[in-house]
């Protein structure tokens, strides 16, 4: 086999993983909450859902790069599983109808979309413009990684090992699926796999019942895209694409051995028979079985996507924060009419997102002492999972503040939204303090051990505060007024101490300016997390009274 080959796979290979995280950066930044709304009226429901993959798959005329931008999504926190998993069975109805429809095919735009995101990226002034090159950028790079992924197949179609592979597959189904799946993986059209499949069919003269399970096994292959996609992906992701394998392997395989029986029965079906092989109708008589199969996959997805859902409900409260979704997963505007329900709804969220503002905060604690580039990445990941939750949940309850009359409802809303606000900032000065860990591991400044120690001890202190902050939301253990006294002064005598010491040991040259901005920055950022949870504290304790 050619290096060429070996070089064509795992170039592309490695450009569709860097497309896919770029594009999920680019979604994260860019979708804003004008954006989301659009989104969640397309994905409404299932039906919506499922046009909206059909959609996708249709103007990209690539199957595999619509569960791509799908998984993005998903890995940006703009759809849900539920949403994700109905998009999906839409992009294989879409695919099945690209077979009869023309379009125009991704490759052509990738390259104009890399140099339109190049420009947008590093000329624009805006930052919005930039995030938006950035994303073009990730799209045309993942697409350009498509294309040398389907050219280094057509080195293989005429390889002597393809013709070895072939003569395998007139007496194996299991190997037919194999294959079936290995080309729609690496050829991103489906209409270039199902004429490929034709062809053996005609050519190579393998039986019918060979061909039709080469065209099953191809949607395993567009299934597993999206598990690759999922590599560089968030918990929710990968477990969105392990649905999305796991029921169309189920339905593909037992198709694989289903309509095969229906095609040998004595009542034959009128799908392919030799006439169509000898009127040159072939590719036509597969599209229509792809095109069965596929609505019976899209079926099958759109009704499991709330009962898979929900399991990933359950294993994110059993994984704790690692397996949160990105967004809101109890909100709907359809429960505002019940307003009772509405809020109890929105106080999970609530719950939700002191969770994760907990985990955040400890990680920054370990990234303190040891730091960890996954252990970043996992706090990234938070300060997305609290951002997604600060617009989901305001817009909820803003929405709510309209549509109910109740006085104690009304009462209980600011405290909500001042709760969602201050753990949003603890958030962004968690991720603050990681810029700044990885801005010092980075210019090479080393504090003195003094200096670390203080920093060590001060924030211990403040993980006293929002232990209490979490043990009053999750589980509604109002503090006493003297516990809350008492940790405050320990917050501030403790402040007031290294600051004292950080000035004696500025005055004293032991501490050089660089290390010594580095250190004031670090300390007020935790300063400034007490203070928001001691905010978080006194809200709460406004609604309970």
């Amino acid at each position: 086999m050619p290096l060429s080959l070996f070089e064509g796979v795992l170039g592309g290979i490695g450009l569709f993983l860097l497309g896919m995280r770029l594009m999920s950066d680019g979604i994260r930044t860019v979708v804003d909450d004008r954006i989301r709304v659009i989104l969640t009226v397309l994905t409404s429901n299932r039906i919506f859902s499922l046009f909206l993959g059909i959609m996708m798959s249709l103007l990209l005329n690539s199957a595999s790069a619509a569960v791509i931008i799908t998984m993005g999504l998903a890995n940006g926190g703009v759809v849900t599983a539920f949403q994700a998993l109905s998009i999906l069975g839409g992009v294989l109805v879409g695919a099945s109808l690209t077979l009869h429809l023309p379009a125009i095919p991704y490759s052509l735009v990738a390259t104009p979309l890399i140099f339109v995101g190049v420009l947008f990226k590093y000329l624009a002034r805006r930052r919005r413009f930039a995030n938006t090159g950035n994303l073009l950028l990730g799209i045309g790079v993942l697409f350009f990684g498509l294309s040398l992924l389907e050219g280094s197949f057509r080195q293989l179609e005429h390889h002597p090992l393809n013709a070895a592979i072939i003569d395998q597959l007139y007496s194996n189904p299991i190997l037919s699926y194999i294959y079936g799946s290995v080309v729609s993986c690496l050829v991103q059209s489906v209409f270039s796999s199902v004429s490929f499949f034709s062809s053996l069919l005609i050519s190579h003269h393998l039986s019918l019942i060979l061909v039709c399970v080469m065209v099953f096994g191809g949607f395993s292959g567009i299934a597993a895209m999206g598990l690759l996609a999922s590599v560089a992906g968030s918990y929710v992701s990968r477990r969105i694409a392990l649905a999305f394998m796991l029921i169309t392997l189920v339905v593909s395989v037992l198709l694989a051995f289903v309509v095969p029986g229906m095609l040998l029965a004595r009542f034959e079906l009128p799908l392919i028979n030799k006439d169509t092989i000898a009127t040159g109708q072939v590719i036509n008589q597969l599209a229509w079985i792809h095109t069965a199969a596929s609505l019976l996959i899209a079926i099958v997805m759109s009704m499991l996507s709330g009962v898979v859902s929900r399991i990933l409900g359950f294993t994110e409260r059993q994984g704790g924060v690692a397996g949160q979704q990105p967004c809101a997963g109890y909100l709907d505007a359809r429960i505002l009419n019940t307003p009772l329900l509405a809020l109890e709804q929105a106080r999970k969220e609530v719950v939700r997102m002191m969770s994760v503002t907990s985990y955040m905060y400890a990680d920054i604690r370990e990234l303190l002492f040891d730091f960890d580039a996954r252990r970043a990445g996992t706090v990234r990941q938070h300060e997305q999972v609290l951002d997604s939750l600060n617009h989901e949940i305001t817009a909820f309850l803003a929405a709510l503040a309209r549509s109910s009359n109740s006085p104690d409802i009304s009462y209980e809303i600011p405290g909500l939204l001042q709760t969602v606000s201050d753990l949003e900032h603890i958030g962004d000065r968690c991720e603050e303090i990681l810029e700044r860990i990885v801005a010092r591991k980075e210019a090479g400044v080393v504090f003195s051990n003094p200096a670390m120690n203080d920093l060590k001890n001060f924030a211990g202190i403040v993980s006293s505060t929002l232990t209490l902050a979490g043990d009053l939301v999750l589980y509604g253990k109002h503090p006493e007024d003297s516990e809350i006294r008492t940790a405050k002064n320990d917050v501030r005598s403790v402040f007031q101490d290294i600051k004292q010491a950080h000035f004696n040991r500025i005055s004293t040259g032991v501490c050089p300016p660089r290390s010594a901005l580095f250190f004031s920055e670090l300390s007020a950022l935790f300063m400034n997390i007490a203070e928001l949870g001691w905010n978080v504290i006194s809200t709460q304790g406004r609604k309970t009274e």
